[in-house]
């Protein structure tokens, strides 16, 4: 098999895998059911709180609207709230709950142990090559979304 072959090969298993591991993780974890979908909303809403609906749309790739009953579910599960801005009330704010908090803890220290796991045996001249090349391939993602 190619280098090309490999790689390819590579990119199109693991994304499904973490996908899959994740989920498991938050499952059996948090002994809750949160999808992968809320988990990336819920990561987006606590990198910075309070967070505007509009941002967190075009940050994760979905319509407002789509993004609206993804968090009628969240809220639901009290992880988040909501909340109108009082200086522009079309503006609809979301913060994490206690439980969300946690969530989003959780989920971050997930993917420390993954990077961990995966630089670990890596010498910083191979993680620099790699940080590029995968900077490279996030450049091509950004490309042909828009």
């Amino acid at each position: 098999m190619s280098d090309y072959e490999t790689i390819n090969t590579f990119l199109v298993d693991i994304w499904g895998r973490i996908n899959k591991i994740e989920e498991h993780s938050l499952a059996t974890g948090l002994d809750s059911d949160i999808s992968i979908t809320e988990i990336h909303i819920i990561e987006k809403i606590g990198v910075h709180q309070p967070s505007r609906m509009g941002e967190i749309s075009k940050a994760i790739g979905v319509t407002l609207a789509t993004l609206t009953v993804a968090c009628d579910k969240l809220e639901n599960k009290g992880l988040i709230v909501r909340a109108r801005s009082s200086r522009d009330k079309r503006v609809v704010n979301v913060s994490l709950t206690a439980r969300g908090q946690a969530v989003y803890e959780y989920h971050k220290q997930f993917h420390q142990r993954m990077l961990e796991a995966a630089l670990s045996d890596l010498t910083p001249q191979e993680t620099a090559i790699l940080a590029e090349s995968l900077l490279k391939l996030q450049k091509f993602f950004l490309s042909e979304q828009s």
